[in-house]
C-alpha cells in the first residue's frame, strides 16, 4: 500500500529540517490550507533554499534512505524525489532573492502534530500566478474567495509587477469573481 502525501511530506520536512535547510510547503496542498474546498494533488512541492553545492549533498542523504533522488528541470530547477511506497516529492530550489525570500517570510502549520512551514497566501499566490498554468488559476482563484479582504494584495501586486505578471493576476482576480458569482 502507497503512503500518503502527508507522510511523504513528514518524512522530506524531517530530513530538510535535519539537513538545517530553509523550506516551506507550496503547491497544491499548500493551496489547500487556504482554500475551502480541497482539491486533489498527486505529489508534494516544497520550496527549499538551498545552494547548488549543497543539492549533491541532499541527493546523497535522500538516497542513503531509500529515495531516488533526481535533479529536474522544467519551468524552475527541482530535485525530484521518489520512493516505492510515498508519493513523489518535488523539492523546488529557490534561485531568486524573491523565492528566497519567500521561504524566509513562511508561516507555521501544524499538519497532524508536526509544525512546517507553508509559503504565505500572498507567496503562494505569486508562484501560482508565475507558474501560469489552468489549475495554478483555479487555485489562486480559490484562495482569493477564501481569504478575501485578508490578502496583502499591495504585496501580491508589488512583486508581480517586478515580474511583468500584473495581466495574470488580473486574469486570476476575474477568474476569482467568476467563482463567487
Amino acid at each position: 500500500m502507497k503512503g500518503t502525501l502527508t507522510e511523504a511530506l513528514l518524512v522530506v520536512h524531517g530530513v530538510l529540517e535535519g539537513a538545517g535547510v530553509p523550506h516551506a510547503l507550496c503547491g497544491g496542498l499548500a493551496a489547500n490550507l487556504y482554500r475551502e474546498e480541497v482539491r486533489a494533488t498527486l505529489d508534494v512541492d516544497i520550496a527549499v533554499a538551498i545552494a547548488p553545492a549543497r543539492t549533491v549533498e541532499l541527493v546523497e542523504i535522500f538516497s542513503k534512505l531509500g529515495w531516488e533522488a533526481e535533479p529536474y528541470w522544467r519551468h524552475n530547477e527541482q530535485l525530484r524525489l521518489t520512493k516505492q511506497d510515498l508519493p513523489r516529492v518535488d523539492c523546488i530550489i529557490a534561485t531568486t532573492d524573491y523565492e528566497r525570500s519567500a521561504i524566509d517570510r513562511a508561516v507555521v502549520a501544524s499538519i497532524e502534530g508536526h509544525k512546517v512551514a507553508v509559503l504565505t497566501a500572498e507567496d503562494l499566490i505569486i508562484f501560482k500566478v508565475m507558474a501560469g498554468r489552468a489549475r495554478d488559476y483555479e487555485a489562486v482563484a480559490a484562495i482569493i474567495n477564501s481569504r478575501g479582504l485578508r490578502l496583502d494584495v499591495d504585496y501580491i501586486t508589488g512583486w508581480l509587477e517586478q515580474f511583468g505578471a500584473l495581466d495574470a493576476w488580473e486574469r486570476a482576480k476575474e477568474e476569482a469573481q467568476l467563482e463567487s458569482d
